[in-house]
């Protein structure tokens, strides 16, 4: 049963992401950027873009799948390692199981493995350093537990490439171990974890290093985003439980195990009260974020792997039970994502913003003709035209050209497509996407209309109209203003 699940699943998982996900304008951002690799980014950590690059060599598939395939085996490598982590802490036969369905129906785990962003990497990353530092605990007391504190460093290191949160980890794991076992900070193993991390951090060191840190000036922009105060500090815990697991809910009712009778050896109920410390300690962590600033539910994601491990110990339900609910889940999920098919319009549907961007950069590039370069007032809208724009090229020689740059702003905050200067050059026409730039236009001999293109839903709603422009003779005269927000 179990390998049939995971096989149904994946199914399942490659299949509603291939037909009925419209690419997001991270995707598209993160595949663009091959146009000129590098060590990290203004925004992210370089992870996910070099996972393209050896994604993209596979130029026999089609570009959706070149670019969604990570995500796929990290959302399933996630699963094992799921399950590994519940054998760790001493599940039986029918919890696992449980925690497995759980794990494959979950909405927001199944959501994040149906498109290649930095939230699938942060729960394989994280799940990974879960299971590297419960096998520590595993270790009898004279064991030598190098290599697992070598994978957790090795692991942290490079999540942090992906995202910066999986910090997240050793800081919840950091109470736990100076309460219940502080001789493991006097051993060698947490030193030598901790410079394998740096060390695979050592991409993204020297990038903010030559680059005014400006990718961690970015992270720590979020702190004070937002909205703040008591709601913000509390609403964001029913929401990640809702969109983890929404029908299982309904197990609270009457179904819900106070007492757990499984006999576990001492390393698993260690392992289980390590789990315990960190849960709580996010639960703290993001309660004292909610005070600062809006905690936005993928931030949360931490939360999920440890409310999917407390459901399947304590639910009464088989797994057959969970199965039927599960699948009630995903069930309510695809609608979710594809209102249309129940005959519902773009007022229900949460994918409106980044749904119809590849029909209308076809249509715009039909308008526009050849060009070298294209520009927009809003980065992801540049983005998607960088990504949809058509061309001869395969691979990731197909974002090389048109390159862009939003127009430089100092009301804006800076993004990646700053930094490459497009538009430090003379041109002699270029294409502008979205509403008419006086600070383009000014630059330019001319500054044409050619007509306008609109972002249809698969209702025949159109959701929003978006202007095309050619100019010609472009010159960067006068200077561009200098973007100094992060």
């Amino acid at each position: 049963m179990r390998v049939s699940i995971c096989i149904i699943s994946l199914i399942a998982l490659t299949g509603f992401s291939f037909f009925f996900v419209p690419v997001h304008f991270d995707e598209a951002q993160y595949a663009t950027w091959l146009a000129q690799p590098d060590l990290s980014y203004q925004t992210k950590g370089p992870f996910v873009t070099f996972v393209q690059s050896l994604s993209h060599k596979l130029d026999f598939l089609p570009q959706l799948v070149q670019v969604r395939l990570p995500a796929w085996i990290a959302w399933f490598l996630s699963l094992l390692l799921m399950i590994w982590l519940g054998k760790l802490a001493g599940f039986d036969r029918e919890s696992s199981q449980r925690l497995m369905i759980l794990f494959v129906t979950s909405p927001i785990v199944f959501a994040i493995g149906m498109v290649h962003t930095t939230d699938v990497w942060l729960i394989f990353f994280m799940l990974l350093s879960f299971c590297a530092f419960a096998s520590i605990l595993h270790c009898r007391p004279n064991q030598h537990t190098v290599l697992w504190w070598l994978v957790l460093g090795a692991s942290l290191g490079v999540g942090a490439l992906a995202k910066l949160s999986i910090a997240l980890v050793p800081l919840s794991i950091l109470p736990w171990v100076l309460v219940r076992s502080p001789r493991l900070i006097f051993s060698s193993g947490p030193f030598l974890g901790a410079l394998l991390c740096v060390f695979m951090m050592t991409p993204w060191i020297l990038w903010n290093n030559d680059n005014e840190f400006a990718h961690l000036a970015h992270e720590f922009s979020h702190i004070n985003s937002g909205q703040a105060g008591v709601m913000p500090a509390i609403k964001w815990l029913p929401s990640i439980l809702i969109a983890s697991v929404p029908v299982m809910l309904l197990s609270l009712l009457g179904s819900f195990r106070i007492q757990i009778d499984d006999y576990v050896s001492d390393a698993e109920e260690t392992v289980r009260d390590m789990l315990r410390f960190s849960f709580c300690a996010l639960l703290v962590f993001f309660t004292i974020k909610g005070f600062l600033g809006e905690v936005l539910l993928n931030w949360a994601l931490p939360i999920v792997p440890f409310s999917l491990m407390i459901l399947a110990s304590k639910m009464r339900w088989s797994s057959q039970s969970t199965l039927i609910a599960g699948l009630a889940q995903i069930v309510l999920l695809v609608i979710f994502l594809y209102p249309y098919a129940l005959g519902l319009s773009i007022k229900q549907d949460p994918l409106q913003k980044i749904r119809g961007w590849d029909r209308l950069i076809q249509e715009a590039s039909e308008i526009a003709g050849p060009t070298e370069i294209v520009t927009s007032d809003h980065y992801s809208i540049l983005a998607w035209a960088l990504y949809f724009w058509p061309t001869d090229e395969i691979g990731a020689d197909r974002y090389v050209s048109p390159t862009g740059q939003v127009i430089p702003a100092t009301s804006r905050r800076r993004n990646h497509y700053d930094n490459w200067g497009a538009l430090n050059k003379e041109y002699s026409s270029l294409i502008h996407l979205g509403r008419y730039s006086d600070e383009l236009a000014r630059r330019c001999l001319e500054f044409n209309t050619l007509g306008d293109v609109s972002q249809v839903m698969p209702d025949g709603t159109i959701r929003s109209t978006i202007e095309i422009y050619r100019c010609v003779r472009f010159t960067p005269n006068p200077v561009w203003p200098t973007i100094d927000q992060n």
